[in-house]
């Protein structure tokens, strides 16, 4: 078993340029790596090999330290040791085959689960990763049919396990096929009712359908997780939308009201990320909408401090300070945005239409 994971990880890291001579010869006493990157915590670790250089463990971490500091190939390197050194290990496969994804080279990555199916042709983690690192490789002849593949075999293995469910709504979606997709998820969270991102997808896959059952799906995403970001704003996104085409229908007071409630769910999405910089935007056109454009120019305001090369939020505030009577403000914001954005077209339409007016 060892063998067969020693010599796939020498032409792995042939390809990667991150082979060694002493990996390659001597793989059961590697080199201690000198900390010459001022990484803290990697001088201790590589105290701990020196002491233990056979300990498998200890690459392992050491390679999630240079993955947390971006060094993803010197990361690769010590899990080619680690599985030099222990090749049964799953936790090690799936972590490479991520290393791999994030320095994209997912087809590496396939091929590594494919060697780790060998060793373990029960565990549905090697399928369900050789299917992500499938399904976003798009250079891929075939990738999405390659990656349903992998997940229909895992099905086989555990058909109980939602997140295979999960990935293949994903790749459903990607393929358009928005039924299938949303089936995929609802069967995610009937075998996982905690499962938060599966009730996103379906709350965001039935909202492109102006199906009203999308905010209960949001719904259920927010009451399984605490500090729901992503399901407040898009809940809250929901309700905007919906407010603008009863004010489009004419509906002012229904439109005002769903506007206002879309204002406490954008606000209660800030709360999860105080930096959610477009929740921001959403609370402030809101209160524009609904002509509480005071209210409008703070939030906007806000958004600038959080965002301050946000073209957008300075043109948004000006709007605000030009129905507010402050010209001057209004011309130096449209100035601002025009300064981050030179093809801003509206804020080119506005500087110049106060510009006319005050020589006039």
């Amino acid at each position: 078993m060892k063998r067969i994971a020693l010599i796939f990880f020498a032409v792995v890291l042939a390809v990667a340029q991150q082979s060694c001579k002493q990996c390659n010869n001597q793989p059961d006493v590697p080199a201690v790596v000198e900390d010459s990157t001022q990484i803290p915590g990697l001088k201790a670790i590589n105290n701990d090999i020196a002491k233990d250089s056979t300990n498998p463990y200890l690459y392992y971490k050491r390679a999630q330290l240079y993955q947390a500091n971006d060094q993803l190939k010197s990361a690769l390197t010590d899990m080619f040791i680690a599985l030099s050194l222990d090749s049964v290990r799953p936790e090690f496969y799936v972590y490479a085959a991520e290393l791999f994804k994030q320095t994209g080279e997912p087809q590496r990555g396939i091929v590594l689960m494919d060697k780790a199916i060998v060793t373990d042709s029960f565990n549905t983690a090697y399928y369900v990763k050789a299917a992500e690192l499938s399904y976003i490789d798009t250079t891929m002849k075939g990738n999405y049919i390659i990656a349903m593949n992998y997940l229909n075999t895992a099905i086989s293995k555990d058909p109980q396990n939602a997140d295979i469910y999960f990935f293949k709504g994903n790749v459903f979606k990607e393929m358009k096929d928005t039924a299938k997709a949303i089936s995929s998820f609802q069967t995610a969270t009937e075998l996982n009712p905690q499962y938060y991102d599966a009730y996103v997808q379906i709350g965001l896959l039935l909202k492109q359908r102006n199906d009203k059952n999308a905010e209960k799906y949001f719904d259920n995403a927010i009451k399984v997780k605490e500090n729901a970001e992503d399901a407040l704003y898009a809940k809250a996104n929901l309700q905007k939308e919906e407010g603008l085409k009863l004010y489009d229908a004419g509906k002012i007071p229904q439109s005002t009201i769903r506007l206002q409630t879309a204002i406490e769910t954008f606000k209660q999405a800030i709360t999860a990320n105080h930096r959610n910089i477009e929740a921001y935007m959403g609370v402030a056109f809101c209160y524009y909408q609904i002509d509480s454009v005071p209210q409008a120019y703070e939030y906007y305001d806000k958004a600038i401090k959080i965002s301050p090369l946000y073209a957008g939020a300075y043109f948004s505030k000006g709007l605000c300070a030009e129905d507010l009577g402050k010209i001057n403000e209004a011309i130096m914001l449209y100035e601002n945005c025009l300064n981050i954005d030179p093809n801003f077209t509206r804020a080119k339409e506005h500087l110049q239409a106060i510009k006319s007016s005050k020589q006039n």
